[in-house]
């Protein structure tokens, strides 16, 4: 429950950078993606939730059409950790799935409320 709060509380420090500083959302995110890898690792739950995560946003940025900020919401972290060892990452790989489900999920939602 705690991993929710600090993805809202480091969503809004990044809307906040960006509208203070007008800093592009593309390298701003290579940022955000950063510290929710270091949180997850460090104090969160794991690889697991944080694929998730950037899961839910990549979704969430392609679908606003912020395609730089999709770039950057890549999993490169853990490919980076990993040293793009793809058959010891493999069975983190579905959580991002999920996460990208989850993603497609909350775009359709925000979608449907937000009729003309």
């Amino acid at each position: 429950m705690l991993d929710f709060f600090v993805a809202i509380g480091l969503s809004v420090l990044i809307l906040a950078v960006v509208k203070r500083w007008g800093w592009p959302l593309g390298a701003v995110g290579v940022w955000l993606n950063l510290a929710w890898f270091i949180y997850q690792n460090e104090w969160g739950q794991g690889w697991l939730l944080y694929l998730r995560g950037v899961g839910v946003s990549f979704m969430l940025a392609a679908g606003y059409r912020q395609y730089g900020l999709a770039w950057a919401l890549l999993p490169w972290p853990l490919l980076l950790v990993g040293r793009f060892n793809f058959s010891l990452l493999e069975p983190y790989f579905p959580a991002w799935g999920e996460g990208l489900m989850l993603g497609a999920l909350a775009y359709l939602l925000i979608g449907l409320f937000r009729r003309p």
